[in-house]
């Protein structure tokens, strides 16, 4: 009897993901609200697909030290991303919802950003995420 052997991948540690060199991608984006394969390389998807994959909580704690204008720009390329970058689709573990409620609790959510999400999303727990994960909080 012989058992597979797969590749096994370490758990993304998100210091390792350089959020610096996407800001620049992650800015252009924001602003133009244009799909993110006509101007991420294949570097800059694997990277932001590493972002959607790892643990809440650790994405959580490595947004938080963000100012409130590079979470926004973050918050409107992922939502693209999520629509757009095979792997980026994550339902209700979107980063999204983790960067929109970092937003409301500083008071700093764009009063147009839920149209604008919904306007570009069909994701249905984008930006508030899943009642049942609302009601454990």
């Amino acid at each position: 009897m012989s058992a597979a052997v797969g590749a096994w991948k370490p758990a993304v540690a998100l210091g390792d993901v350089h959020a610096e060199a996407l800001d620049e991608a992650v800015r252009a984006l924001g602003a133009s609200g244009t799909r993110p394969e006509g101007k991420l390389g294949d570097a800059e998807a694997e990277r932001l697909r590493e972002v959607v994959q790892v643990e809440r909580v650790v994405r959580r704690r490595w947004f938080a030290g963000w100012d409130s204008a590079r979470l926004v720009s973050w918050l409107r390329v992922l939502t693209i991303a999520e629509r757009d970058v095979q792997g980026c689709d994550a339902g209700a573990k979107s980063p999204v919802i983790d960067i929109a409620g970092l937003l409301r609790e500083r008071g700093d959510y764009p009063d147009d950003l839920t149209a604008w999400i919904r306007s570009v999303s069909a994701n249905r727990f984008l930006p508030y995420g899943s009642l049942a994960d609302r009601l454990r909080a």
